[in-house]
């Protein structure tokens, strides 16, 4: 399992007592039926970020509870404001894939922090005002055997003589 960590840049602005920098979550939805992934940022205002441009969405993420039990889902919540997720998640046959991204963002600089994160949406709420979203990992890995091959005395007779 690869470890996850963020620059000392990042570390140093998220102790700082004043920081110019922000950290922002991206969310790119790719599906088969698409020809193009749709892009959205934690953000006010558009960003260019690995190549491409990012869609400014403002949500708000619930992250999940550090449990044992159970594989953590998070829960985003989109204001309904502009169409384009709708459109995405009325368009596609099936649940699309999600890549997540944190990115820091400080005098005009994006720089990866976290991710890629390949998860899947697992289920959506469109309503009036707000879109719920619940993205994390399609395959419960908790409950999934370690390997494919069982060993047994039936199947390999000579590791139980």
């Amino acid at each position: 399992m690869a470890v996850r960590s963020i620059s000392a840049g990042a570390v140093r602005e998220l102790f700082a007592q004043h920081s110019d920098a922000v950290m922002l979550m991206c969310l790119a939805f790719s599906h088969a039926d698409m020809s193009e992934p749709v892009r959205i940022v934690n953000n006010k205002v558009a960003i260019q970020f690995d190549g491409h441009q990012w869609i400014g969405l403002p949500f708000e993420p619930t992250l999940p509870e550090d449990t044992d039990e159970k594989i953590p889902n998070v829960q985003i919540r989109v204001d309904n404001v502009d169409r384009t997720l709708v459109e995405l998640l009325r368009s596609v046959s099936s649940m699309p894939s999600v890549r997540m991204y944190v990115v820091r963002v400080q005098n005009g600089t994006v720089t990866r922090e976290i991710g890629p994160l390949d998860l899947s949406l697992l289920s959506h709420d469109i309503g009036i005002d707000t879109i719920t979203l619940d993205i994390g990992y399609a395959i419960d890995l908790l409950n999934e055997p370690a390997c494919q091959d069982i060993l047994n005395p039936g199947t390999a007779p000579g590791l139980f003589n």
